[in-house]
């Protein structure tokens, strides 16, 4: 999976996933998220939500 695929879907599960407000059309990526810097997540939610997608 890319690096923007993972995005897309660790953002779908994310419970702390917040664009603004901004509408996406259901087309949501950690990018959009406030809490992203651009390379990671600033409240490391990134790879918790990462890590259970691979249990299920």
């Amino acid at each position: 999976m890319s690096s923007k695929e993972r995005q897309r879907a660790v953002a779908k599960l994310c419970p702390e996933f917040n664009d603004g407000g901004y509408s996406h059309k259901g087309d949501v990526s950690c990018d959009v998220c406030i809490h992203w810097d651009g390379k990671k997540c600033s409240i490391n939610y990134f790879d918790n939500v990462l890590t259970s997608m691979d249990q299920t």
